[in-house]
């Protein structure tokens, strides 16, 4: 009931914080003791309004841009969805029953959220899936997805962000479907797995040394898996778009599985992992050699179609982004936007490239 992210959480929050302010203020004068007990008092109940507010706006931002979607995830114990995940192997397809049930959403857009265990990572977690009206035509009508008209894009958050980041403050169901409108004839199937599957632990996307948390096992090899067998489609290679840390993900996986993805945009990323200082000094110095960008670009058998997107006002990935542009990259065709300096790290600035960055990945 009392969700970190939950409407019912943060009505409560605003009630206690407006009721405990309007309290104080109609008996500050009754509330009255002798010498230092008087001060003492009043002080206290000063720190509990501000306490309260800070909570509730605190609630508020988390809400909004979704960083953390349990209480769990705040403290850094992430959630244990082993008990209720579905096998990505054993995925049964949706049918119209399961449609009737999800999320409904802008221009027939349906949205369905799926607990998933993930056989070669062992991890479970959330995956969305945003259905547009084609596919969920297809579906009730119980014919196949038609794939020469339609693309999947998998879609990565920053650190610590959740999936419902996508939904809710970067407005992706809306970009989708302007995205449909400009391009009759064309849809796009989004994928929105979780990143951060380890609580507070910055994963950067990477597979850690064993027994360690396999993301990148996660975020390509079971979450495709599962999207295929749940849709009903053959495997193909996949779009993929990242913000932040997911657009350095977005880079990386796309290199390192050429076989997997066509092409990819990373709006606001980096080009070289970004471990927390808490991660053990080995682990750092094994994952910084096993995923050194130009290591992994030179094994390429292939080419990469990439999508850069950096803003002047946004001094770490315009630093990281420059330094990137700066070396020889003969198996990587990219592209270069750079914004303006009004713009920074946040997420009216990405939202602004949602739609830029769909229309080149329908083109490529």
């Amino acid at each position: 009931m009392f969700q970190l992210d939950g409407a019912v959480t943060l009505w409560i929050s605003l009630i206690l914080t407006l009721a405990t302010t309007f309290s104080i203020v109609i008996f500050w004068k009754k509330i009255l003791r002798r010498g230092i007990l008087n001060f003492l008092t009043r002080f206290l109940l000063i720190t509990i309004c501000q306490i309260l507010l800070v909570v509730s706006v605190g609630l508020s931002i988390n809400r909004t841009n979704g960083f953390y979607s349990s209480w769990g995830d705040l403290f850094g114990q992430g959630v244990d969805y082993s008990a209720v995940a579905v096998a990505s192997t054993a995925a049964t397809k949706v049918d119209s029953a399961v449609l009737k049930v999800a999320q409904k959403s802008i221009d027939g857009q349906v949205i369905i959220k799926e607990i998933v265990h993930g056989k070669n990572s062992g991890i479970s977690n959330v995956v969305y899936l945003v259905l547009p009206k084609s596919a969920v035509t297809s579906i009730e009508n119980g014919t196949a997805i038609d794939m020469n008209k339609t693309k999947v894009v998998e879609f990565f958050v920053g650190y610590p962000s959740q999936p419902e980041n996508w939904l809710r403050s970067l407005d992706l169901t809306k970009a989708l479907a302007i995205s449909e409108k400009a391009n009759p004839g064309f849809s796009i199937i989004g994928v929105i797995p979780t990143v951060n599957v380890a609580g507070v632990q910055d994963l950067e996307c990477m597979n850690f040394p064993k027994p360690g948390v396999q993301t990148e096992t996660w975020l390509t090899t079971d979450v495709r898996t599962f999207v295929n067998n749940r849709l009903g489609i053959l495997p193909s290679r996949w779009g993929v778009i990242g913000v932040s840390t997911g657009g350095w993900c977005a880079a990386m996986l796309s290199i390192k599985h050429e076989d997997l993805f066509y092409g990819a945009v990373s709006i606001a990323g980096y080009y070289r992992p970004a471990l927390s200082k808490n991660t053990d000094p080995l682990v750092k110095a094994q994952l910084e050699v096993k995923y050194d960008f130009p290591t992994l670009e030179s094994a390429m058998t292939g080419k990469m179609d990439m999508l850069l997107i950096a803003s002047v006002g946004d001094i770490y990935s315009f630093a990281e982004t420059k330094k990137f542009r700066a070396l020889s990259h003969s198996n990587i065709n990219y592209q270069y936007i750079e914004l303006p300096s009004g713009g920074g790290h946040n997420a009216r600035v990405w939202i602004s490239q949602l739609g830029p960055s769909l229309a080149w990945l329908k083109n490529h």
